[in-house]
């Protein structure tokens, strides 16, 4: 039996080895390699801390998989957490690896570019701030402007200390009252610095009200 399978062993090996090499290429034919831009998702940051300025939106991801696998996915089907618990307070450089891409089964993350992220975080600080309406344009000239409310009058925000600490109001997005012959009630924005972010609500109600002249 030992003999029979010694027997042109060298023949064997060789067909063994063509065998491999042949099953790589057939696997390798079936696989595909591309790349995108995955978004980058922040996740872990501490609940007394906030990230300051404009922060990176997304990476270049490049990822292998089997065709079938490839035929399904969506650039939206990859993203990129970035780990914020390691952070502190200042300029952070977190490096980035496969391990922090989030794919769906069948795919092969093989490099991602570049491979860190900068992010600038504060210590965060809230403070209700009062909200300041403003206006835009003029009325007709028969008519004059009222009362201007605000609902809510004042705001819950959320945002770097040292930013916070320094303001007591906040303004709208402006209302237009244009050409305006009878009061009306707007939904408006808040006009927020950079890094600061309303905890509660981020429109108000302004009533502004028209009187005529008589």
């Amino acid at each position: 039996m030992l003999a029979a399978l010694a027997r042109n062993w060298e023949l064997k090996l060789l067909a063994l080895i063509l065998a491999v090499v042949v099953w790589f290429f057939v696997v390798s034919a079936n696989r595909s390699q591309f790349g995108f831009a995955a978004p980058l998702e922040y996740v872990g940051l501490e609940p007394g801390m906030v990230l300051v300025g404009t922060q990176r939106e997304a990476v270049d991801v490049q990822v292998e998989a089997a065709r079938w696998a490839a035929a399904r996915l969506a650039p939206a089907d990859v993203r990129v957490r970035v780990d914020l618990s390691r952070a502190r307070e200042g300029d952070n450089t977190l490096q980035l690896s496969a391990d922090d891409v989030q794919a769906p089964a069948g795919i092969n993350v093989v490099r991602v570019s570049p491979n860190w992220v900068r992010v600038a975080v504060a210590t965060a600080a809230t403070r209700a701030l009062r909200v300041v309406p403003q206006l835009r344009g003029s009325p007709p000239p028969d008519v004059q402007l009222g009362r201007v409310v605000v609902e809510p009058p004042t705001v819950q925000v959320k945002g770097p200390r040292t930013t916070i600490e320094e303001r007591a109001t906040v303004e709208t997005a402006p209302v237009d009252v244009t050409g305006l012959r009878q009061s009306v009630t707007r939904t408006v924005g808040l006009l927020l610095p950079d890094s600061v972010y309303p905890t509660t609500q981020r429109t108000v109600q302004v009533t502004v009200e028209i009187r005529r002249d008589r």
